[in-house]
Protein backbone atom coordinates (compact mmCIF):
# COMPACT_ATOMS: atom_id res chain seq x y z
CA UNK A 1 0.00 0.00 0.00
CA UNK A 2 2.77 2.43 0.87
CA UNK A 3 4.51 1.73 -2.44
CA UNK A 4 1.32 2.60 -4.34
CA UNK A 5 0.90 5.87 -2.43
CA UNK A 6 4.53 6.78 -3.03
CA UNK A 7 4.36 6.22 -6.79
CA UNK A 8 1.04 8.09 -6.93
CA UNK A 9 2.53 11.09 -5.09
CA UNK A 10 5.60 11.06 -7.30
CA UNK A 11 3.32 11.01 -10.34
CA UNK A 12 1.34 13.95 -9.00
CA UNK A 13 4.57 15.86 -8.29
CA UNK A 14 5.85 15.22 -11.82
CA UNK A 15 2.49 16.25 -13.29
CA UNK A 16 2.54 19.52 -11.33
CA UNK A 17 6.10 20.23 -12.50
CA UNK A 18 5.11 19.59 -16.13
CA UNK A 19 2.07 21.88 -15.80
CA UNK A 20 4.18 24.66 -14.27
CA UNK A 21 6.76 24.40 -17.05
CA UNK A 22 3.98 24.45 -19.68
CA UNK A 23 2.55 27.54 -18.00
CA UNK A 24 5.92 29.28 -18.19
CA UNK A 25 6.22 28.38 -21.87
CA UNK A 26 2.78 29.64 -22.85
CA UNK A 27 2.82 32.71 -20.64
CA UNK A 28 6.33 33.93 -21.34
CA UNK A 29 6.33 33.33 -25.08
CA UNK A 30 3.08 35.09 -25.88
CA UNK A 31 2.38 38.79 -25.99
CA UNK A 32 0.63 40.02 -22.85
CA UNK A 33 -1.08 43.31 -22.12
CA UNK A 34 -0.43 44.81 -18.72
CA UNK A 35 -2.19 47.85 -17.30
CA UNK A 36 0.20 49.98 -15.29
CA UNK A 37 -2.61 50.71 -12.82
CA UNK A 38 -2.64 47.10 -11.58
CA UNK A 39 0.88 45.95 -12.44
CA UNK A 40 1.64 45.22 -8.78
CA UNK A 41 -1.63 43.39 -8.03
CA UNK A 42 -0.27 39.83 -8.29
CA UNK A 43 2.95 40.57 -6.36
CA UNK A 44 0.83 42.32 -3.72
CA UNK A 45 -1.44 39.29 -3.33
CA UNK A 46 1.61 37.02 -3.12
CA UNK A 47 3.12 39.35 -0.49
CA UNK A 48 -0.06 38.97 1.59
CA UNK A 49 0.21 35.17 1.26
CA UNK A 50 3.87 35.45 2.27
CA UNK A 51 2.95 37.52 5.34
CA UNK A 52 0.43 34.85 6.34
CA UNK A 53 3.07 32.14 5.92
CA UNK A 54 5.59 34.12 7.97
CA UNK A 55 2.99 34.57 10.72
CA UNK A 56 2.27 30.82 10.60
CA UNK A 57 5.94 29.96 11.00
CA UNK A 58 6.31 32.37 13.91
CA UNK A 59 3.25 31.00 15.71
CA UNK A 60 3.57 27.28 14.92
CA UNK A 61 7.35 26.78 14.67
CA UNK A 62 9.09 29.53 16.68
CA UNK A 63 12.30 27.48 16.58
CA UNK A 64 12.49 28.27 12.85
CA UNK A 65 12.42 32.07 13.19
CA UNK A 66 16.20 32.49 12.89
CA UNK A 67 16.20 30.25 9.80
CA UNK A 68 13.26 32.25 8.45
CA UNK A 69 15.16 35.53 8.87
CA UNK A 70 18.30 34.21 7.19
CA UNK A 71 16.30 32.46 4.47
CA UNK A 72 14.13 35.55 3.98
CA UNK A 73 17.16 37.74 3.30
CA UNK A 74 18.58 35.11 0.96
CA UNK A 75 15.17 34.83 -0.75
CA UNK A 76 15.03 38.59 -1.30
CA UNK A 77 18.53 38.64 -2.81
CA UNK A 78 18.02 35.59 -5.04
CA UNK A 79 14.49 36.66 -6.00
CA UNK A 80 15.66 40.13 -6.96
CA UNK A 81 18.42 38.55 -9.06
CA UNK A 82 15.94 36.28 -10.81
CA UNK A 83 13.55 39.18 -11.35
CA UNK A 84 16.33 41.38 -12.71
CA UNK A 85 17.39 38.63 -15.14
CA UNK A 86 13.81 37.98 -16.32
CA UNK A 87 13.15 41.70 -16.66
CA UNK A 88 16.37 42.11 -18.62
CA UNK A 89 15.21 39.69 -21.33
CA UNK A 90 11.59 40.85 -21.47
CA UNK A 91 10.58 43.12 -24.33
CA UNK A 92 8.34 46.03 -23.47
CA UNK A 93 6.24 48.24 -25.72
CA UNK A 94 4.03 51.13 -24.64
CA UNK A 95 0.77 50.57 -26.54
CA UNK A 96 -0.84 53.66 -25.08
CA UNK A 97 -0.50 55.56 -21.82
CA UNK A 98 -1.25 53.12 -19.01
CA UNK A 99 -1.08 50.01 -21.21
CA UNK A 100 2.07 48.01 -21.84
CA UNK A 101 2.67 45.10 -24.16
CA UNK A 102 5.27 42.67 -22.82
CA UNK A 103 6.72 39.44 -24.10
CA UNK A 104 9.25 37.10 -22.58
CA UNK A 105 11.71 34.95 -24.48
CA UNK A 106 13.19 31.48 -24.35
CA UNK A 107 15.78 32.93 -22.00
CA UNK A 108 13.09 34.10 -19.54
CA UNK A 109 11.50 30.64 -19.71
CA UNK A 110 14.89 29.10 -18.90
CA UNK A 111 15.38 31.49 -15.98
CA UNK A 112 11.98 30.62 -14.49
CA UNK A 113 12.62 26.88 -14.96
CA UNK A 114 16.03 27.26 -13.28
CA UNK A 115 14.28 29.04 -10.40
CA UNK A 116 11.84 26.12 -10.18
CA UNK A 117 14.78 23.70 -10.09
CA UNK A 118 16.35 25.80 -7.32
CA UNK A 119 13.11 25.45 -5.36
CA UNK A 120 13.12 21.68 -5.80
CA UNK A 121 16.76 21.47 -4.69
CA UNK A 122 15.99 23.53 -1.57
CA UNK A 123 13.00 21.31 -0.79
CA UNK A 124 15.17 18.22 -1.26
CA UNK A 125 17.68 19.39 1.34
CA UNK A 126 15.10 20.68 3.84
CA UNK A 127 13.00 17.50 3.55
CA UNK A 128 16.01 15.32 4.20
CA UNK A 129 16.50 14.02 0.68
CA UNK A 130 12.85 13.43 -0.15
CA UNK A 131 10.94 15.94 -2.27
CA UNK A 132 7.55 14.22 -2.07
CA UNK A 133 7.36 13.09 1.56
CA UNK A 134 8.45 15.37 4.37
CA UNK A 135 9.21 13.86 7.75
CA UNK A 136 6.46 14.97 10.15
CA UNK A 137 9.15 16.13 12.57
CA UNK A 138 10.36 18.59 9.93
CA UNK A 139 6.98 20.31 9.50
CA UNK A 140 8.34 23.56 10.95
CA UNK A 141 11.28 23.49 8.56
CA UNK A 142 8.94 22.78 5.66
CA UNK A 143 6.71 25.72 6.64
CA UNK A 144 9.78 27.94 6.94
CA UNK A 145 10.94 26.85 3.48
CA UNK A 146 7.53 27.59 1.98
CA UNK A 147 7.61 31.08 3.50
CA UNK A 148 11.14 31.70 2.17
CA UNK A 149 10.16 30.49 -1.30
CA UNK A 150 7.17 32.84 -1.36
CA UNK A 151 9.48 35.69 -0.26
CA UNK A 152 11.76 34.76 -3.17
CA UNK A 153 8.82 34.74 -5.60
CA UNK A 154 7.52 38.09 -4.36
CA UNK A 155 10.98 39.66 -4.72
CA UNK A 156 11.26 38.26 -8.26
CA UNK A 157 7.79 39.45 -9.29
CA UNK A 158 8.28 42.96 -7.86
CA UNK A 159 11.69 43.26 -9.52
CA UNK A 160 10.38 42.13 -12.94
CA UNK A 161 7.57 44.66 -12.76
CA UNK A 162 9.86 47.46 -11.62
CA UNK A 163 12.18 46.71 -14.56
CA UNK A 164 9.23 46.67 -16.97
CA UNK A 165 8.00 50.04 -15.68
CA UNK A 166 11.50 51.52 -15.80
CA UNK A 167 11.89 50.36 -19.39
CA UNK A 168 8.45 51.66 -20.36
CA UNK A 169 9.27 55.11 -18.95
CA UNK A 170 12.34 55.41 -21.18
CA UNK A 171 10.60 54.67 -24.47
CA UNK A 172 8.25 56.58 -26.71
CA UNK A 173 4.78 55.21 -27.38
CA UNK A 174 4.86 52.41 -29.97
CA UNK A 175 8.60 51.75 -29.64
CA UNK A 176 9.66 48.24 -28.63
CA UNK A 177 12.53 47.86 -26.22
CA UNK A 178 14.17 45.13 -24.22
CA UNK A 179 14.31 45.77 -20.50
CA UNK A 180 18.11 46.12 -20.70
Amino acid sequence: MKRYAMSSSVGITVAVIVLVIARFLFRELRVRRIRTSNIFLVPGIMAAVGALLIYSVISVAPDQVSNLIIGGFAGIVVGAGIGFAVGHFTTVQVAQPGLLIVRGSWITVAIWIAALALRMIARYFVAGGNIVYADPSSAGASMMLNAVLVILLVAALFTVRLRILATARTEASGETKSAV
